[in-house]
């Protein structure tokens, strides 16, 4: 667990999910999701995602090697969940995804600095993992330019990967290799 202060003066502890966190877990996918276009969740959350399911979800990162999930909190409630994935296949153990989203009412606090390099910090302490890779949707202009902050660079794109209420967008591939110095 730490401690951040937040642009607003506010606290922002970050530590691991609990299993009693599971259900505001869940509840925040649907907040998140219909707060922003940007994420692959919506208003519905993820669908057929249950209680048993997200206590799986969360057990299975808590005993999973190289891979890392933080729940931000703020006077107790959940506005941040981010984690970094690693892949489960020894030619790929090296490699692990990141994914992060912060509700609303949170942004422009710093919040998403503090998770990109609490992920990266974690990464790099693992001694295996040597490239993160992440997946953002075009438009996405502000998460685009934290990423590059952090020295990811983009890598490729998926055309048209991602439908929107009827509109497609490319789906931007972005790499950080952790064996270059910062």
């Amino acid at each position: 667990m730490s401690e951040h202060k937040l642009k607003d003066g506010r606290t922002l502890i970050l530590r691991d999910p609990t299993l009693s966190d599971a259900q505001e877990m869940i509840d925040y996918l649907k907040v998140v999701g219909g707060e922003t276009d940007f994420l692959l969740a919506d208003e519905n959350g993820i669908e057929g995602l249950t209680l048993e399911g997200e206590q799986s979800w969360i057990t299975g990162t808590l005993a999973a090697a190289n891979t890392k999930m933080f729940v931000g909190t703020i006077d107790g409630e959940i506005v941040l969940v981010c984690d970094v994935r690693a892949a489960g296949r020894p030619r790929i153990a090296h490699v692990a995804g990141i994914a992060i989203s912060i509700k609303r009412a949170y942004w422009h606090l710093g919040i998403g600095n503090i998770a990109m390099q609490a992920m990266i910090n974690f990464a790099k302490s693992t001694g295996v993992l040597r490239s993160l890779s992440l997946e953002v949707r075009e438009g996405n202009d502000r998460a685009i330019a934290l990423y590059k902050r952090y020295g990811f660079v983009e890598v490729g794109r998926h055309k048209a990967r991602i439908n929107v209420r009827g509109t497609y967008y490319d789906e931007i591939l972005m790499d950080l290799d952790l064996t270059k110095p910062a």
